[in-house]
């Protein structure tokens, strides 16, 4: 009798476990997910090699500076009229490199995610046209985002786990 109800006890905490766990999904994938990272060691300098003493000609070809930026909109940048925050972030380099150089005002992003949009850049081709059309992601972030949505949200996100098996390790 003793026997059963210390069972009984175990799984009645093992089933509370399981549901507090089944709440807070989120969490617990979240969890697993920064468990599997690498270690990221500290930074470590760099020494860079002493660039050239003398000036050269004036039949180089100027110098092109391009700045990709994640989820940068062009109000972001103070030099445009906006900033990001409301001004609240300035960004007085970005700024002065547009003020001393020409800029382009009207550009297009090569896809709507940051991967693929690089991978145009770096190629010059649209990123479906050689099977780039997706940011990859590792399976427990995709699992992450794929099964927690916003409260209200009308669509809701969905991981498909048996799509899991063809992800790269």
């Amino acid at each position: 009798m003793k026997i059963l109800r210390v069972l009984g006890l175990v799984v009645a905490g093992l089933a509370a476990l399981l549901a507090v766990a089944f709440f807070n999904r989120a969490a617990v994938l979240n969890l697993a997910a920064r468990l599997n990272q690498p270690h990221v060691g500290p930074n470590q300098p760099v020494n860079w090699q002493a660039g050239p003493t003398d000036a050269i000609g004036a039949s180089r070809p100027p110098n092109i500076i391009v700045i990709l930026a994640d989820d940068m909109g062009f109000n972001d940048i103070t030099a445009n009229g906006g900033g990001v925050a409301g001004g609240a972030v300035p960004t007085p380099n970005i700024d002065s490199i547009a003020h001393n150089g020409v800029t382009f005002e009207n550009g297009y992003a090569g896809n709507a995610t940051c991967a693929p949009s690089r991978a145009a850049l770096m190629t010059g081709r649209y990123p479906t046209r050689f099977g780039f059309e997706f940011t990859p992601a590792p399976v427990a972030f995709e699992r992450l985002v794929g099964t927690s949505a916003e409260p209200g949200a009308i669509i809701k996100p969905k991981f498909f786990a048996d799509r899991a098996t063809n992800f790269p390790p």
